[in-house]
């Protein structure tokens, strides 16, 4: 189940960080309410930098938030990682996931690249402001069916 987390040392970014529990994306358990979080921060980050060389999913509208991950989530989420992760269009590794953050983790093993969460959470933070992230259910686009599950764990 999708979860908000307080930070041990909140950034001006983010007080808190919000997380999945299993992988959302290209092989993943996909549960409804984890893809609804993550679909929401890919709409949410869909075109918002103004350099057209950086613009995160510059072509086409925004992926929908209907938690379904199918073939739109999840290129959506590899539109992402290259653009997070500053790889070339063709090659590099985007693996279409989104992986639970293990305890004590910002950086994957294989890659040492931060997990997709954090880049999702991060640039949300950077995008619209620590205030705005740490109350993201107050978001007009924000999934209702999200905002009863979600709890803060220390």
């Amino acid at each position: 189940m999708a979860h908000v987390k307080l930070l041990e040392r909140p950034t001006k970014l983010a007080r808190v960080t919000y997380l999945v529990d299993a992988v959302v994306g290209r092989g993943g358990i996909n549960r409804r309410d984890d893809v609804l979080l993550v679909q929401f921060f890919l709409n949410a980050l869909w075109g918002t930098k103004p350099d057209k060389q950086t613009v995160f999913g510059g072509n086409g509208p925004a992926p929908r938030i209907d938690g379904d991950c199918g073939p739109e989530t999840i290129n959506a989420i590899t539109v992402f990682q290259r653009w997070y992760w500053q790889l070339p269009a063709q090659g590099g590794f985007a693996d279409g996931r989104v992986e639970p953050l293990p305890l004590g983790r910002m950086f994957g093993p294989l890659r040492d690249m931060p997990y997709t969460i954090v880049g999702l959470n991060a640039n949300y933070g950077s995008e619209f402001g620590s205030d705005r992230h740490a109350l993201l259910s107050k978001e007009p686009n924000f999934p209702n069916e999200l905002k009863p599950k979600l709890f803060v764990a220390n």
